[in-house]
């Protein structure tokens, strides 16, 4: 795999994005992309929390095969974490993230951060739908991610995927993707030479129509 990352704060004050890349004993790769809810610091706390959780469990479990049920227990564990840093304060992180071993990809969100996948043709060959609620008396809202004092939300929705030489991965938060009209971001995904190219037009475009932290991870199988 070839593999690029980048993470801003954009307009905003601080960063409460964060991400993670962890290498496991020459097995797998783990890539996990967070987005802090809550304000000041609290949402920084957040992302933080759940993405070295889901870290620290790949690298705790060196000879646990990627499964839907180690993705499910490690999220129990990350929930079990937000709540014990929490204090008083309310907050919660959404969660993306893709382990891959060999030529398949166990990709997991909660949220409104976003995976692509797509093949040297374009075609998308998965896509997460954002977690996102609404009702005729309340704005649109997650109803899926790690909130404190809310393990039953904090529940992944899980994909297996085939991946193919030459598809290319995109874990991002909403940051990124709000910023970028669709079009855009899935040609230049298709169509960049490499994954470095697709990361300096994203970061382009975000410097100057992002509205928030902006933060990417793009994977080109080999």
């Amino acid at each position: 795999m070839k593999y690029i990352h980048f993470s801003e704060k954009g307009p905003r004050m601080n960063n409460e994005d964060c991400l993670n890349i962890i290498e496991v004993a020459d097995k797998r790769t783990l890539f996990v992309v967070c987005d802090g809810m809550g304000g000041h610091s609290c949402g920084e706390v957040a992302s933080k929390t759940v993405c070295n959780s889901f870290s620290a469990y790949w690298q705790e479990h060196p000879d646990s095969i990627d499964s839907v049920q180690k993705i499910e227990d490690a999220a129990k564990v990350a929930s079990q974490a937000i709540d014990e840093v929490s204090g008083y304060y309310h907050m919660g992180t959404t969660l993306v993230m893709a382990s891959i071993e060999g030529q398949t990809a166990h990709i997991a969100h909660a949220g409104d951060s976003r995976c692509y996948v797509i093949d040297i043709k374009g075609n998308v060959k998965y896509r997460t739908i954002d977690h996102i609620a609404s009702s005729s008396i309340s704005l649109p809202y997650i109803n899926r991610a790690f909130f404190t004092g809310h393990p039953e939300e904090a529940v992944p929705e899980i994909k297996i995927v085939e991946l193919q030489p030459l598809d290319r991965i995109l874990l991002c938060t909403d940051g990124l993707y709000n910023a970028i009209d669709d079009e855009t971001l899935l040609h230049t995904l298709q169509c960049a030479k490499d994954v470095e190219q697709v990361a300096e037009k994203y970061r382009a475009i975000c410097a100057e129509k992002a509205g928030d932290n902006y933060t990417a991870i793009i994977i080109e199988m080999e």
